[in-house]
């Protein structure tokens, strides 16, 4: 009877002894290390994106500093002169044929240096400057290759209790990634995950914890993709390779807690292993509008069959910066109004796709159809954010039998979080599942404490109520419950 108790306790003690917050692909120390700015720039609680996080990630990786601000001084610094140095002594090096774009690029006015926005004095006296102040060789400008070698990592190590696993108390490193992002001359984007080591679950609801299957462990490339940024000079940018389509508001690491993603974006249905979150080789075209319309549109590659799928996004955002990082302007002399500090973000999303049997023939194939539509909504005021997510689904053969199983799935989440401090932060999510297998139910409180910016420690807690379940392993149906608490450490650098 005390067992449990004390292993809570000991869980809880631990957290609150070290209060040790994240790290995650598309959020990466080596963006901190080239644009020389905090973590805090573009997160809460690191990898949770804040709204300038969120226009970082919507331009490509290109950095707008903090709005107007940045604007306003690169239009207050004077244009530096032309100073093209010859090369070898017997010729010119003129960029792209253009010494006053060459004098641009070396005095920041172009590419990863702009983004610094330098004090007017300190660019007309060191044109030659890098965003840190130091000079920065010729031959990388003009190749458009970063001086750092844009590449970081992310590690965690997770102590989970878990009841009905083989192993009820379970220390387990749970992953170490290797990430690399960056742009040319913002002209080009990239970015890349690789997963050196990745211990994941077996069971369909996450109740197997314990570390000891070495099928867990998998080596393989999360994403790799490039983005040929505003191309032929209009708002749309390309994008192509392994990545996440874009379909809700936020990614499946923009979150505080580390080990449960948002159940709408994460949930399967009978034997498919398609899940919106999952990273796919697809073509996306996506562009900001007017500073707060987001649209994307992509086709995905989807192995072995040879129709293709695809899928929409659309979101506007209310207030607060706008996707390029433009603050509102403030009216001093007006009375302080609920919707200064209110910001409210609504997204649309749907898929449409097809899996089953190699389709290499037509006839006589188990083929499975199906399409997801969601709405998102971001409420953020003050200290206060809420979360809200709903996915609808149809499939209409889900189990891939001569005998096609139509199944209708309706998953929703709802979260709120509050900031009691500025490294620390916590959050209470409810989730309902209905995937043709049963009623699940999860209350998932969480608590993330950042002492460093690149270092967090999260405590979280899962209670987890199922209602005449069929697991992907029996078609008996049962009820049960699962009570999951995890004590997370993730870090990156």
């Amino acid at each position: 009877m005390t067992r449990k108790p004390a292993l809570i306790l000991c869980l809880i003690g631990s957290c609150l002894v070290q209060l040790i917050v994240v790290a995650s692909s598309h959020a990466i120390p080596a963006f901190s290390r080239a644009y020389k700015v905090e973590c805090s720039t573009c997160h809460t609680i690191y990898p949770e994106l804040n709204e300038y996080g969120e226009a970082f990630l919507k331009n490509s990786y290109v950095y707008f500093g903090k709005g107007q601000k940045a604007a306003k001084a690169k239009e207050a610094a004077p244009a530096p002169k032309a100073t093209a140095k010859p090369a070898g002594g017997a010729m010119e090096v003129r960029g792209e044929g253009d010494a006053d774009k060459l004098s641009k690029l070396k005095g920041g006015a172009l590419g990863a240096a702009e983004a610094s926005s330098p004090e007017p004095a300190q660019e007309a006296a060191a044109p030659d400057a890098a965003p840190g102040g130091e000079a920065k060789p010729e031959g990388l400008l003009l190749a458009a290759i970063p001086e750092l070698l844009p590449i970081s990592f992310t590690a965690s190590i997770h102590a989970t209790y878990d009841h009905n696993a083989v192993n009820e108390l379970d220390l387990s490193t749970r992953a170490l990634k290797l990430n690399a992002g960056g742009n040319f001359r913002e002209k080009v984007a990239f970015f890349a995950t690789y997963v050196a080591y990745s211990e994941n679950t077996d069971n369909i609801l996450n109740t197997n914890t314990t570390s000891t299957t070495p099928a867990n462990n998998s080596t393989n490339i999360n994403e790799l993709f490039v983005i040929w940024r505003h191309a032929l000079d209009t708002p749309i940018n390309f994008k192509v390779g392994r990545m996440q389509p874009k379909l809700g508001l936020w990614k499946s690491n923009n979150k505080l807690s580390t080990t449960n993603s948002f159940a709408p974006y994460a949930y399967t249905v009978g034997t498919s292993e398609f899940k919106l979150e999952q990273p796919q080789d697809a073509l996306e075209a996506n562009a900001v509008l007017a500073n707060r319309f987001f649209v994307a549109a992509g086709v995905v590659n989807r192995k072995y069959q040879n129709t293709k799928e695809g899928y929409g996004h659309i979101s506007y955002k209310f207030g607060g910066a706008d996707y390029l990082a433009n603050e509102p302007e403030v009216d001093l002399a007006k009375e302080e109004s609920i919707f200064d500090f209110l910001t409210v973000t609504v997204g649309a999303y749907g898929y449409y796709g097809k899996n089953g049997t190699p389709n290499t023939t037509e006839g006589g194939l188990i083929q499975n159809t199906y399409y997801r539509s969601g709405l998102d909504l971001d409420i953020l005021y003050k200290l206060f954010r809420l979360r809200v997510a709903g996915v609808l689904g149809k499939d209409d053969n889900a189990y891939l039998s001569t005998t096609p199983t139509e199944v209708k799935s309706y998953v929703a989440a709802v979260e709120g979080e509050y900031t009691f401090l500025q490294n620390l932060i916590g959050a209470m999510r409810f989730e309902y599942q209905d995937d043709g297998r049963g009623l699940v139910r999860r209350y998932i409180p969480t608590l993330a404490y950042a002492p460093l910016e690149n270092v967090k420690v999260a405590l979280e807690y899962k209670h987890e109520i199922a209602s005449a379940y069929k697991s992907s392993v029996s078609s008996s149906a049962q009820d049960f419950t699962n009570k999951i608490g995890t004590l997370g450490v993730t870090f990156s650098f």
